[in-house]
């Protein structure tokens, strides 16, 4: 694996999604409904949710390792006091109210269904279980989950190690990126507000980011994840995933053992620490992984029994996809543990979805997917950024041009083009917005790109945002023959070969369309014109050179030849819209019939 690929402008803080929930409020009627039913205007309800909105700002990162003995109510009380006021505060608290309208219309389905007769639902749900257990649970792989310890504050200790001694984070007043173990005694922590962490830690050192330092490290890591794992899936800079089933088939080492090696190269080679999580699956490996943070490592045993033992305390937020609001939601209907979904497995098959039910038995079963491939087929590259507040037209397009150019280095980088173009806004009150456009073709320069994104952009205006990302999908490899430009050069082809017999037609043709604002490059109409198209477009030429656009052999050894044909293509798609628009110059045929009578003849054909 080329370790350079991997390292893409989009490298950014994702914050956790809800798995099952969302914001939508397409059931308002029921849910009103509902809340009526349950009059919950009582004080404890009121104190209930007080507190889970506390915990809401908290965070999706308030269970990292090194927060284990922090006072998680002072901690949620300084962030609540510290946002107040603030467009996120707000933005969260109408998020909070919408998922306890939730919660209390689920609450009152339930008070409905608690006391029918289960007995045929349970049937169902046991059936499921065996059904998995044969086809899902798979014991037969060894998972790695390597989590490097406090990754960016850690190489910043490397460089000066007086920051080791101090609490420290490593980000800005908008956002912190990690912290180091002293300043999560504070209560510090990754994708919290560097003014916050400063109401928690009022002595924390905040140290800016040093990607290329960063990009380095991960380098010498992956070299050695590479040894062990050549398919390894790396799912940041400072983690992967390694399947070491067929290693530790050459080897006399168990998987403890050998996971032990792989973390002491780690550490010879960056002098930085690892921990990490060996099971039968991804989703229980990175349960796993932090158990013993930092510079740990734990191994489940892979055998059912084992496997049933730990899930049976594991507490649902800990299992990977679980959100702050579905952990909410099942902690109503008193789910607190994995072990608790068996029990009440009848009722939850009643109120959730059907995949997010069956998630939820997954879970249960401590089954997970067993792949752990970076070859998997990509489905769209994105980058963005968070800013201060940003509301003038120039900035915006300033910013909209930035991330084109991010976006087309790391689709050079991947090797991918694509066609449908899309761009996120996320406005100061957090408010997020998403256009989309598809093109006709697949594009991968930036100029294409910044094209279609600020026409998006300029559909929303006026707007005052924090954070844009444009986002390209719809992609394949580039040097794939595209359809679409061979069909169109086809029909150039099969057009000038009757170039002798429509001379008269083919001149006023070349004129019409090199009036239309010389929107149509002057290369592609001296070809036209000279008749030499065809003969770039012959694949079948003793001498001829590759196309790395369409594919094509192209019957020349000169290259200003092959650097013309290469500008066709690029510009492909202006020329397809330049004969689109000339084509509606035509109609109606009455009157072409009687100007150019050999056009409608063309045309027909």
């Amino acid at each position: 694996m080329d370790d350079q690929t991997e390292f893409f402008s989009s490298q950014i803080i994702q914050e956790e999604e809800d798995f099952f929930w969302d914001d939508d409020e397409n059931d308002n009627d029921e849910i009103a409904l509902a809340i009526d039913h349950l009059q919950p205007n009582n004080q404890d309800h009121q104190n209930y949710q007080d507190e889970s909105f506390k915990r809401l700002l908290a965070g999706p990162s308030g269970n990292k390792a090194g927060l284990e003995r922090v006072d998680k109510d002072k901690v949620n009380s300084i962030i609540y006091e510290a946002s107040k006021g603030s467009a996120f505060f707000e933005r969260e608290k109408k998020r909070n109210e919408a998922v306890t309208r939730r919660i209390e219309a689920i609450l009152a389905r339930y008070e409905q269904i608690k006391h029918q007769d289960l007995t045929f639902e349970r049937n169902i749900v046991d059936n499921i279980i065996q059904d998995l257990e044969a086809k899902s649970r798979d014991l037969s792989q060894c998972i790695c989950h390597m989590d490097m310890d406090a990754f960016y504050a850690s190489v910043e200790e490397l460089e000066n190690p007086e920051l080791k001694k101090v609490p420290m984070a490593v980000g800005n007043m908008s956002m912190l990126c990690t912290s180091n173990y002293l300043a999560r005694q504070y209560g510090v922590r990754s994708a919290m507000p560097g003014f916050i962490a400063l109401k928690l830690c009022p002595q924390l050192k905040m140290i800016p980011l040093h990607f290329p330092k960063y990009r380095a490290a991960s380098s010498k890591i992956r070299a050695v994840f590479e040894k062990y794992d050549p398919h390894y899936l790396p799912m940041s800079l400072d983690e992967a995933y390694l399947n070491l089933t067929k290693y530790l088939k050459t080897t006399d080492l168990t998987p403890s053992q050998l996971v032990e090696q792989i973390r002491r190269e780690i550490f010879e080679a960056t002098q930085l620490t690892a921990s990490a999580g060996i099971a039968c699956n991804r989703m229980l490996a990175k349960v796993c992984s932090d158990i013993n943070k930092p510079n740990g490592q734990y191994y489940l045993p892979m055998d059912r029994a084992s496997i049933m033992t730990f899930v049976k305390d594991l507490r649902v937020r800990q299992v990977p996809g679980v959100g702050r609001v579905t952990e909410r939601v099942l902690e109503a209907l008193g789910v607190n543990n994995c072990g608790d979904i068996y029990p009440h497995r009848a009722v939850l098959y009643k109120l959730l979805s059907r995949s997010s039910f069956q998630f939820m038995l997954k879970s249960y079963l401590g089954i997970g997917s067993t792949l752990v491939s970076a070859d998997v087929e990509r489905k769209s590259m994105s980058v963005e950024r968070t800013f201060s507040a940003m509301s003038h037209p120039t900035e915006l397009l300033n910013k909209v041009k930035e991330l084109s150019h991010l976006l087309e280095k790391d689709l050079e980088k991947a090797g991918y083009m694509g066609r449908n173009v899309g761009i996120k806004l996320k406005s100061v009150t957090y408010e997020v917005r998403i256009r989309s456009k598809t093109f006709p073709s697949y594009i991968w320069k930036a100029k294409d790109i910044e094209r279609i994104a600020k026409d998006l952009l300029m559909k929303e205006l006026p707007i005052n945002i924090r954070l844009m990302g444009i986002r390209i999908s719809t992609i394949k490899p580039r040097g794939n023959e595209d359809e679409s430009v061979m069909k169109y050069f086809s029909k150039m082809v099969s057009q000038a070969s009757n170039d002798e017999q429509n001379v008269e037609t083919t001149e006023p043709l070349a004129e019409q369309t090199g009036n239309m604002q010389n929107n149509t490059p002057k290369r592609m109409t001296e070809e036209n014109k000279r008749g030499t198209l065809p003969l770039l477009l012959t694949p079948c030429s003793p001498s001829f050179q590759l196309c790395p656009i369409c594919n094509c052999h192209i019957a020349t050894e000169d290259n200003s030849q092959l650097n013309q044909h290469i500008d066709i293509c690029l510009s492909k798609v202006e020329v397809k819209a330049i004969l689109k628009d000339q084509q509606k110059r035509t109609v109606p045929l009455s009157k072409q019939q009687q100007q150019q009578p050999t056009i409608k003849k063309r045309m027909k054909r």
